[in-house]
């Protein structure tokens, strides 16, 4: 059996109050959702948990799902990924999410400035109902927040502005590529952002990252050095583990290798995690993940590749140091 995974996207619920323009999960009918104690059934070796939706915080139990997958996996490391409107949902949630584990983080959408956000998510007044938000997280004292940016091509030049503004509240942030799924995003309509304009706002937030003392925000400039060479090429700068390392599961329970193969591996209502990883429809989904011709760069598969491959980004980011002090442009 293929040992067990380690890095996991799970939306919890299809249901979402934003109308974006890059996604149409919120186009589609409603679906049953997993009831708490099946997230009991979840891998008890995870160590990265994306909570995603929809919108998370729609659910009235997602403090008790937190628990339960930081139980089951002793302590993981927990992002709940938000669009931040449901301010009062958010700060009920926030104090017992901080007493569940300092490794509970919220990244809330940020894509764009003022009525650029608005336009994106569809919702007017979007942006101002963000900024509540990040600002009464930040007054309660909630530090585990980072800023999500999904860069597109109509959004591409608020890139470097989102991540002043995430740095300004003092929290993280990170940023990809819009990119299509049928099986996750419900579309294929996601063009290709303009090379020139995404690299000349990622290496802005990269030569931040590398100046910084974390070695977490250096990690962060390699995996944004990804993000460019998939732009530009389609192309993966490490090999994909889906599958294998990490895997997607919808909100009915099916598990499937990632958010855009429709593998489906089977359904944690009706087997055990182990029987599922272990079964031939995985077999047949590590086999697809092999021959995959349309390659997506996103943290929550390349995460595991990076941990798997620590020297090319140790390599990458000893030359991006290099370049910098000789004033020259990081690749």
């Amino acid at each position: 059996m293929s040992s067990l995974p380690v890095d996991a996207v799970i939306a919890i619920t299809y249901r979402c109050d934003s109308r974006c323009n890059m996604c149409n999960i919120w186009k589609l009918p409603p679906t049953e959702e997993l009831e708490v104690e099946d997230f009991r059934k979840l891998p008890p070796t995870l160590r990265d948990v994306n909570i995603t939706g929809g919108e998370p915080f729609l659910r009235d139990d997602i403090v008790d799902i937190v628990r339960v997958i930081h139980d089951r996996c002793n302590d993981p490391r927990i992002v709940i990924s938000t669009n931040g409107f449901q301010r009062r949902r958010i700060l009920n949630a926030a104090p017992d999410l901080m007493k569940i584990s300092k490794k509970v983080g919220i990244g809330i959408s940020i894509d764009g400035i003022g009525d650029k956000h608005d336009e994106i998510r569809g919702v007017n007044g979007a942006f101002d109902r963000v900024m509540d938000t990040l600002k009464q997280l930040k007054k309660i004292g909630y530090k585990n927040v980072r800023v999500a940016f999904t860069a597109q091509q109509g959004n591409i030049k608020h890139l470097g502005a989102v991540y002043d503004l995430s740095r300004q509240f003092g929290y993280q942030f990170t940023t990809s590529v819009a990119q299509n799924s049928e099986l996750y995003f419900s579309t294929m309509d996601n063009p290709k952002v303009d090379d020139t304009e995404l690299e000349s706002e990622l290496k802005y937030v990269m030569r931040k990252e590398l100046k910084s003392l974390s070695p977490k925000r250096w990690l962060r400039a390699y995996f944004y050095s990804g993000v460019i060479e998939f732009n530009r090429r389609k192309h993966r700068v490490l090999g994909c583990r889906a599958g294998r390392d990490s895997f997607f599961m919808d909100p009915t329970g099916n598990i499937y290798p990632c958010l855009m193969l429709n593998y489906r591996m089977g359904n944690i209502r009706q087997s055990s995690f182990e029987e599922i990883w272990s079964g031939d429809a995985s077999k047949e989904a590590r086999g697809a993940v092999d021959r995959c011709n349309q390659p997506c760069w996103m943290i929550c598969t390349a995460r595991a590749s990076i941990i798997r491959n620590p020297l090319k980004p140790m390599l990458w980011i000893a030359k991006s140091w290099v370049n910098l002090v000789l004033r020259m442009d990081i690749e």
